[in-house]
C-alpha cells in the first residue's frame, strides 16, 4: 500500500523533494551551529565572570579538606583566589566573600536573602525556623516576630529592669570569692534574660532540667562545625546517622530533648491563653497568631506548634551563644590587658558614681567602654562566618556572577583582620574606635558581629544592652584576675560561634571607689 500511494505522487514533485530537502536541512543544521555558538560564549561569558577557586572530588568536592577553624582556611584561600572565590562542598556551589565592599554589597542584594531549602541538621531536623526560612514564609515570621517583641518590651526599659536584675544575681555568684568557671556560669545567667523573652519567666541557676536543656543547647553548638559541613552532602549525614558517627547521635538527642522542654512550656501557655490580652511572651504571642488565623480561617501554613518550637529553641540558642561566648573574650581581654579595666573604671567613676548602678544611657557618656566592646567583637568575632546563604535568582556581586542556588558565606573574620580596614589589626587597641581627643565614638559600618542588611541579628539590640550592662555592672564591683600560674591562651574553638578555648578560672576581688588609679 505504501508503494502505490507512493506511486500517486507526480514524479515532477518527487524530483524536486531532493532539491526541497537540502536547503532545508542545511538551514536547521545552520540554526544549531549558531545556537550552540551562542551557547558555548555565554557559557565562556558566565565562567568569566564565576570567581574562581581550589579544585575537589568527585561527589564530595572541597569537602574532605575543610578543617577545624573554617574561617582561618577561607582567609588563606581567599588571599590565593580573590576576595570572592568558590568551591564544591559536596553537591552544592559555594561562594565565599572575604573583602568588605563586597559584603556591603551582598548585604543590600535581595537575592541573596534567602537560605538553603533544608535545615541546618538534616535527617534530624524537619521543620524550617525562622533562621532557616526564605521568601514569604521568613518576612512573615520576622514581622510576627519583632511585633511581639516590641509589645513585650524589647525596646523598652522594662526590659533593662529585668536584665540588671538578673545581673544582680549574677554578681552574688561572683562576689562568693572562689575562682570562677565563668564560661559556664555566664551562659545560665544570660539564659535567663532569653527566657524572658520567650517562656515569661526565668529559672534559678541550679534547676535541673533547665541545666539540662544549657548543656544539650551547648552541645548543639560545639559540634555544629561538622554537622553542619554534612548539610552539603545530605546523603553522608544519613550514612553517618546510621552509623552513629560524627557525633550526630548526640546533636538528635539535644533536640529531641529541646522539643520536650519547649513542648512542656507550650502546653502551659496553651491552657493559660487569654486570647483578649496583649502577648506576655514569644510563645504566647505565637498562640495568638495561630488563634487569630484559625478563626478567619486562613490556611496555618508555617504558623503551626512544630515551628513554633523550632522557633524558640533558634531564639533561646542564638540568643545564649552569642552573648555568652563575647563576655567570654570581654574577660580574656580585661585579665590579658588590665589596663583596660582601669580605664573602665575611671569612665564608671566619672559618668556614673558608685552610688547607683549602670545604666543603658550612660553609655552616651562611656566612649571608651563602648569602644572596648568593639574592639572586643573585631578581635573575637564571634560570629566569624555568617548562616548559609542562597542565591534565589542569578545576581551579580561586584563583577562576580553568582549564579541561581548558589550558597553565599562571609567571612566577617577577614573583614575585621583586613590591615587596609584597621591598622595593625592583630594588635588589640580600643582607641581605634575613638577620636584623636578620646571623647568620642567612632562609627565604623565595617565592624558587622550581628552581620548586617535585611538578615541581621533581630536579637542585637538586646545584646548590646546586656553586654554594657554586664561589663559596667562587673567592673563597677570587681576587679578580675586569673590564679597564679595560668595561662591565659587565645584559642579559641568553633561551632557555630567562636569562643575562648581554654579560658582560666577567675577570680573577682570587691574593689571601692580608690581602686581607679592603679592596678
Amino acid at each position: 500500500m505504501l508503494i502505490k500511494s507512493v506511486s500517486l505522487v507526480p514524479r515532477s514533485v518527487l524530483s524536486h523533494y531532493p532539491k526541497v530537502c537540502i536547503p532545508l536541512t542545511s538551514l536547521l543544521v545552520g540554526w544549531g551551529l549558531v545556537w550552540l555558538a551562542k551557547a558555548v560564549r555565554k557559557s565562556i561569558k558566565r565562567r568569566g565572570e564565576l570567581p574562581s577557586g581550589p579544585w575537589g572530588l568527585p561527589l564530595l568536592g572541597y569537602l574532605p579538606f575543610m578543617k577545624k577553624h573554617t574561617y582561618l582556611q577561607f582567609d588563606e584561600l581567599a588571599k590565593k583566589y580573590g576576595p570572592l572565590f568558590r568551591l564544591k562542598l559536596g553537591g552544592c556551589n559555594v561562594i565565599v566573600v572575604s573583602e568588605w565592599s563586597h559584603v556591603k554589597d551582598a548585604f543590600a542584594n535581595d537575592a541573596l536573602l534567602a537560605r538553603p531549602e533544608q535545615t541546618l541538621f538534616p535527617g534530624i531536623i524537619d521543620h524550617l525556623s525562622i533562621l532557616e526560612m526564605s521568601g514569604e514564609d521568613w518576612k512573615e515570621h520576622r514581622r510576627l516576630s519583632m511585633q511581639i517583641l516590641r509589645s513585650i518590651g524589647l525596646t523598652k526599659s522594662t526590659l533593662e529592669i529585668k536584665v540588671k536584675e538578673e545581673i544582680n544575681k549574677f554578681l552574688e555568684l561572683l562576689g562568693e570569692g572562689k575562682p570562677v568557671d565563668f564560661g559556664e556560669i555566664i551562659g545560665r545567667s544570660v539564659s535567663n534574660n532569653i527566657t524572658i523573652l520567650v517562656f515569661g519567666h526565668t529559672y534559678d541557676y541550679d534547676d535541673p532540667a533547665k541545666t539540662e536543656l544549657d548543656e544539650h543547647i551547648n552541645t548543639v553548638f560545639r559540634e555544629y562545625q561538622f554537622a553542619g559541613l554534612l548539610a552539603f552532602a545530605p546523603w553522608l549525614a544519613k550514612i553517618y546517622i546510621a552509623l552513629g558517627k560524627g557525633n550526630l547521635d548526640r546533636i538528635a538527642e539535644a533536640v529531641l530533648y529541646g522539643d520536650k522542654f519547649v513542648q512542656l512550656e507550650v502546653d502551659k501557655h496553651r491552657a493559660e491563653l487569654n486570647l483578649d490580652s496583649d502577648p506576655v511572651d514569644y510563645i504566647d504571642g505565637f498562640l495568638k497568631e495561630m488563634a487569630k488565623r484559625e478563626e478567619k480561617r486562613i490556611p496555618e501554613g508555617t504558623f503551626n506548634l512544630e515551628v513554633l518550637k523550632r522557633n524558640v529553641v533558634a531564639f533561646y540558642g542564638g540568643g545564649i551563644e552569642t552573648v555568652a561566648s563575647t563576655m567570654m573574650w570581654i574577660m580574656y581581654y580585661l585579665v590579658s590587658y588590665p589596663d583596660t579595666q582601669i580605664n573602665i573604671r575611671q569612665e564608671i567613676a566619672q559618668a556614673i558614681g558608685f552610688s547607683r548602678q549602670p545604666e543603658y544611657s550612660d553609655r552616651s557618656r562611656m566612649p571608651y567602654t563602648m569602644a572596648f566592646i568593639n574592639e572586643v567583637h573585631r578581635m573575637g568575632s564571634v560570629l566569624a562566618v555568617n548562616l548559609l546563604r542562597r542565591a534565589s535568582k542569578d545576581t551579580y556581586v561586584g563583577k562576580y556572577l553568582i549564579p541561581k542556588d548558589t550558597y553565599v558565606l562571609f567571612n566577617f573574620w577577614s573583614v575585621h583582620r583586613d590591615p587596609k580596614l584597621f591598622k595593625d589589626p592583630e594588635t588589640f587597641d580600643p582607641t581605634r574606635f575613638l577620636s584623636k581627643d578620646g571623647t568620642q565614638l567612632l562609627k565604623v559600618p565595617h565592624l558587622v558581629p550581628f552581620s548586617g542588611g535585611k538578615r541581621m541579628c533581630p536579637g542585637e539590640s538586646l545584646a548590646s544592652m546586656e553586654l554594657f550592662l554586664y561589663v559596667t555592672f562587673i567592673i563597677q564591683k570587681f576587679k578580675i584576675k586569673v590564679q597564679p600560674g595560668s595561662v591565659i591562651s587565645s584559642e579559641a574553638e568553633f561551632g557555630i560561634a567562636r569562643r575562648p578555648a581554654n579560658l582560666p578560672p577567675l577570680i573577682f576581688e570587691e574593689v571601692g571607689e580608690c581602686s581607679c588609679d592603679h592596678d
